[in-house]
């Protein structure tokens, strides 16, 4: 290292110790408002981390690369932040909403993602970016305007390759002794492949989820007990409508829409043998009598300021064991399907014959 060399890299190590403390809390910030950001657009995402180079790995980088910097602020990755998408298609929406709220560095990003026909490997996007003009000026942000970072984004499928592969120990498959190379490629094509499925799979779901309500008004004879099934007629089924209705005017309970958990209601419908949306709604319309005298009664000394929309079928659940008045049977009902539901046998059977007796 000569000594024009040997001083610039003092320079840019000096220069990096007197804004350490800002580059992490650049960090820091940029991390909450990326998250805030992902939320906003309701992009659900695995992971986001973030790291400041500490001094050693900063030395080494000017080190390899001595004639290429010249100021700290041409090191783009001291600041680096990592999202991990669910999947592969979520990469391009992540990054076309930081193009949109960050200032890009075209020069400086690099596409990974973009291998040859017959390559196999580590993918991941990396966008080198700095604030926009409208964010950098800020009050909160005014400090860190002429900071740079750099965001890597990636499936998970694709950070666990970078991982094993960076575990291994070989870094691309040309450092693999040939006679490895047909399994790395093996391994990474399987990765990738999983990874292309898993958004077929993804889009094709959204696409019955979309179909469903048609296909319950048309043939619910037709359609299985699943989550998007069972979601669409919670919503839609005009007796479930009644008894939200019935139970808040009792209670003052405000229902909050999460209509997607359904852990342990699913599985018990086959407890009580109904297999199709046709079998809860002739359940529903054979039961609505009694089952709206049955939560009069249930709910009238329970106190949520708010509660799931999916309440109304676990109570319904609730009714249809209690109607067996078999303590035997209850007790199999309350643990049925993994999640175990409190309350006496004994309970349960006085709430139904309670009604039994007025009509």
């Amino acid at each position: 290292m000569n000594n024009i060399n040997q001083i610039m890299k003092e320079k840019i190590l000096s220069d990096f110790i007197g804004q350490k403390n800002a580059l992490d809390s650049f960090r820091e910030r940029t991390i909450n408002l990326l998250s805030d950001l992902l939320q906003q657009k309701k992009i659900l995402i695995h992971h986001i981390s973030g790291r400041t180079k500490d001094y050693e790995s900063l030395s080494k980088k000017i080190d390899r690369k001595l004639d290429k910097y010249n100021s700290l602020e041409e090191i783009t990755d001291i600041v680096g932040i990592r999202i991990i998408s669910y999947l592969e298609s979520d990469v391009d929406i992540i990054s076309n909403l930081i193009s949109k709220e960050f200032k890009v560095d075209p020069k400086n990003s690099i596409d990974k993602r973009e291998l040859n026909i017959d390559q196999f490997g580590y993918k991941s996007l990396h966008l080198v970016v700095n604030l926009n003009n409208l964010r950098a000026n800020l009050t909160e942000y005014k400090d860190y305007k002429n900071i740079k970072c750099e965001i890597q984004i990636r499936s998970i499928l694709q950070h666990a390759w970078a991982e094993i592969e960076h575990d291994l120990g070989y870094k691309g498959k040309s450092a693999i002794p040939d006679q490895y190379k047909r399994n790395f490629n093996r391994l990474a094509a399987l990765l990738e492949t999983a990874d292309l499925e898993f958004d077929r799979l993804k889009n094709e779901l959204s696409n019955y989820e979309e179909r469903v309500g048609k296909l319950i008004k048309k043939s619910p004879q037709n359609v299985l007990i699943n989550q998007a099934s069972l979601s669409n007629f919670n919503i839609e089924n005009n007796i479930l409508q009644e008894a939200r209705e019935l139970m808040s005017s009792i209670t003052g309970w405000i229902y909050h829409e999460t209509n997607n958990d359904f852990r342990g209601i699913l599985e018990r419908f086959e407890f009580f043998e109904m297999r199709t949306i046709k079998d809860i709604e002739d359940s529903l319309k054979e039961n609505k009598k009694m089952f709206f005298e049955y939560l009069k009664i249930f709910v009238k000394n329970l106190s949520y300021s708010s509660i799931s929309i999916t309440i109304t079928l676990f109570y319904y659940q609730h009714f249809l064991a209690s109607k067996t008045e078999d303590p035997k049977k209850i007790e199999e009902y309350k643990k049925y399907g993994g999640i175990l539901i409190g309350g006496s046998s004994k309970k349960f059977i006085e709430d139904y014959q309670k009604i039994k007796e007025k009509n």
